[in-house]
């Protein structure tokens, strides 16, 4: 278990204040588990959600073909209890589990998976996952045969990731396609009522499929935005986990008394997002000054308390085999920077940009308000927004800002960290980067089985996107879910999937 750092006396002190006497609403008794999540979903629909508090519901809530093991970049059976691939790597072959139930009492065929895959190929925001698909064929309630029109290096691993859920065909149906606030799941738990603003209810699905699990009765997903306030509520037995622990509450709770903490290499990168179409911001020469002045390793220390991973390339981990390795921005350079904006023409004090963040996540103001101080250092000056989560994201997706800070979670393969975000006309593509030299590397990365000639392929893509400064890449965090002493059975992922909340027991 990592050991985290401290808090300065004086802050922790009045954290500590804020906590009331010790209550154990939540720790004894009942077998019903509570989880605090940061925010409130943005939706239950898994096709078409890509924040983390409804990924958190849905992965509960759903299944998919495959699914994640608990080895990072592992994939097992599961709606799909087995497959073969033909020897050109071109068609797959599925054998469904028989008896499977949805929460609306339908059972669960073939033609649930086609019409789940063809919705997220149509219109789901994972839709270049499963791109390659020519064809889908049922030819019995139980086998799914899939035939690709070019081999796929990631296909499996999409199938498992738990956003490519296997659906309802009825009852998207039956609502028009919209599942917003409708569940279709065949998961472990069962959607009971979703308080918008405030939590998530689930019952245990009595007719689950995976012999005995859930092993909990009831699973409630409760909003609680300020850290504090989590921190606070796990202390005092109100609530049982915390998923992703902020460091303010890691400080608080690495020694309270009937609290675990489970941290190990997380998947969850933050960045400056620099928009491509600003004005301002046309010039790479002037995306790299920005990504020269800005001091990581500060903004760690004070941020994050040194527990996050500087990067000094692009968003891969350095735990990842796909890993590239090159240290471009190795440290702060300020002369360089300097140099850069000298060389574009820039004159000091001639640019101010629109710097935005969503409010919800403190730590992320506070970065943006470290980077300011060090953009005004080159002459660079910047307006700070903090916008309410929806706002936010509408402000990023229609490409309203010049700088943000935000970040992702839960990628496996390398594709996943880099073709969505940096192709031309990728779906997570907010900066509105381009680059043909990058888009043809990720359209052959995704084709080549090889793995040798494949690591080669995104190690060049990789320095390229790095040198062309979309992003300034901050760091790479821990993972850490706070849990009461008395939760057993909870696999802690890198990804933060909650897949395993199936397994939770209480003691």
């Amino acid at each position: 278990m990592k050991k985290h750092r401290l808090l300065t006396a004086a802050l922790l002190t009045a954290v500590l204040a804020a906590y009331p006497g010790v209550s154990t609403l939540a720790s004894e008794g009942g077998n019903d588990l509570i989880v605090a999540i940061q925010s409130d979903p943005s939706g239950l629909d898994p096709h078409t959600v890509t924040d983390r508090a409804a990924g958190i519901a849905i992965e509960n809530l759903y299944n998919s073909l495959l699914t994640y093991t608990e080895n990072y970049g592992e994939y097992a059976p599961s709606l799909a209890k087995s497959y073969e691939v033909s020897d050109d790597g071109l068609e797959y072959t599925f054998t469904l589990e028989e008896g499977v139930k949805f929460h609306s009492g339908n059972d669960l065929t073939s033609e649930d998976v086609k019409y789940s895959l063809e919705r997220i190929k149509d219109s789901g925001v994972r839709s270049s996952q499963v791109d390659k698909i020519a064809s889908i064929e049922t030819p019995d309630d139980y086998t799914v045969v899939i035939t690709l029109e070019s081999q796929y290096a990631p296909f499996l691993t999409y199938l498992a990731n738990p956003l490519n859920a296997i659906v309802d065909h009825a009852v998207a149906e039956e609502n028009d396609g919209d599942l917003t606030s409708v569940d279709a799941g065949s998961g472990p738990f069962k959607l009971t009522e979703w308080n918008v603003g405030s939590s998530v209810q689930m019952e245990a699905f009595d007719e689950y499929w995976e012999d005995g699990k859930p092993q909990v009765d009831t699973l409630e997903l409760r909003t609680i935005a300020d850290e504090t306030s989590r921190a606070a509520a796990l202390r005092n037995g109100e609530i049982h986990m915390i998923i992703d622990a902020m460091d303010v509450e890691l400080a608080v709770l690495q020694n309270a008394d009937g609290v675990v903490l489970e941290t190990i290499p997380g998947t969850f990168w933050e960045y400056v997002g620099m928009n491509c179409e600003s004005e301002a911001l046309k010039d790479v020469r002037v995306r790299q000054a920005i990504a020269y002045a800005i001091d990581r390793q500060a903004i760690n220390m004070a941020v994050k308390m040194g527990n996050a991973t500087v990067l000094t390339e692009a968003d891969v981990p350095p735990t990842h085999e796909y890993f590239g390795g090159d240290e471009i921005y190795t440290e702060r350079d300020v002369e360089k920077a300097k140099a850069l904006l000298e060389e574009a023409g820039v004159e000091e004090g001639s640019i101010t940009l629109n710097f935005t963040v969503g409010s919800d996540w403190q730590y992320q103001v506070d970065a943006a308000t470290m980077i300011k101080q060090q953009l005004s250092e080159i002459g660079i000056e910047c307006n700070i927004q903090a916008l309410e989560s929806g706002v936010f994201f509408d402000g990023l997706n229609s490409g309203d800002f010049d700088l943000t800070v935000v970040g992702w979670s839960g990628f496996v393969d390398i594709d996943e960290y880099l073709y969505n975000l940096f192709t031309t006309d990728g779906a997570y593509n907010q900066q509105n980067y381009s680059n043909p030299e990058v888009d043809e590397l990720l359209e052959k990365g995704r084709v080549t089985i090889d793995e040798t000639e494949r690591k080669e392929i995104y190690k060049e893509a990789q320095k390229l996107i790095a040198e062309d400064a979309p992003m300034a890449f901050l760091y790479m965090n821990s993972f850490t879910v706070a849990m009461r002493s008395n939760v057993y059975g909870y696999t802690v992922h890198p990804t933060a999937a909650t897949i395993f909340m199936k397994d939770v027991y209480f003691e």
